[in-house]
């Protein structure tokens, strides 16, 4: 599992009290309980924490697919 993952997880678990080890990767974000609200203020969230402006037009469907989608950003931002 990735750093990034296991950073998402804990974010996860501190904003919406789900434990960690319950965040299967592949589920879809809905079966935690996250709506569209709450996908929204996660973002926010992933965005400080990891100082990266995510794409809003590029859809999330799961836990792995954001993991994917931070690391692709954090490379982009280094290769600058």
């Amino acid at each position: 599992m990735t750093a990034t993952l296991e950073t998402l997880k804990q974010l996860i678990a501190d904003k919406f009290g789900i434990a960690p080890d319950d965040l299967d990767p592949n589920k879809p974000l809905t079966d935690f309980g996250l709506d569209s609200l709450g996908l929204i203020e996660l973002l926010f969230d992933i965005g400080e924490h990891f100082d990266v402006n995510l794409p809003e037009d590029r859809p999330i469907n799961n836990l792995a697919e954001l993991a994917a989608l931070v690391d692709e950003v954090l490379a982009g931002k280094t290769q600058r």
